[in-house]
């Protein structure tokens, strides 16, 4: 008798999770609650933190939290996701340390001027120091950002 594995094709879900994305890099030295504050009111957004989106990763016998905030376009069908990219010394993403938080924008409502409006709009929000966008095929550590 055969035991039949599965596995997981990670580069087909790393693939399908990022289709029709952007990232946006954000350097900001605020609280996450604070930075999604500044964004709901300056750019009319509604993130709110979704406790069962938060990413958990261990490392020896200590574990860290990196909460997530989302905020839904149903008119749009986009999904915005904002992740903390620090916590406790630790990164969810690595390979940006300097970057504190990360902007996951999914759908394909908008198009690539669309982002560069937005990270021009990011540029005056305040606690904002630096905004860049991401090219996810310079992620390394891509399946942290998927829950």
């Amino acid at each position: 008798m055969s035991v039949l594995k599965l596995k997981l094709d990670q580069d087909q879900l790393v693939e399908d999770f990022f289709e029709d994305t952007f990232l946006v890099g954000i350097a900001s030295s605020a609280r996450d609650y604070q930075l999604c504050w500044q964004l709901n009111r300056q750019l009319h957004f509604d993130f709110r933190v979704n406790n069962s989106l938060e990413i958990k990763l261990t490392k020896g016998a200590r574990s860290f939290y990196f909460p997530v905030f989302d905020f839904l376009e149903p008119t749009k069908t986009v999904e915005h996701y904002l992740y903390n990219n620090h916590c406790k010394g630790e990164f969810l993403l690595p390979e940006l340390k300097h970057i504190h938080y990360i902007w996951l924008i999914k759908g394909n409502y908008y198009q690539q001027e669309d982002i560069k409006k937005l990270i021009e709009l990011l540029r005056y929000v305040e606690m904002v120091q630096l905004v860049s966008l991401l090219d996810i095929r310079d992620i390394k550590n891509k399946m942290n950002l998927i829950f």
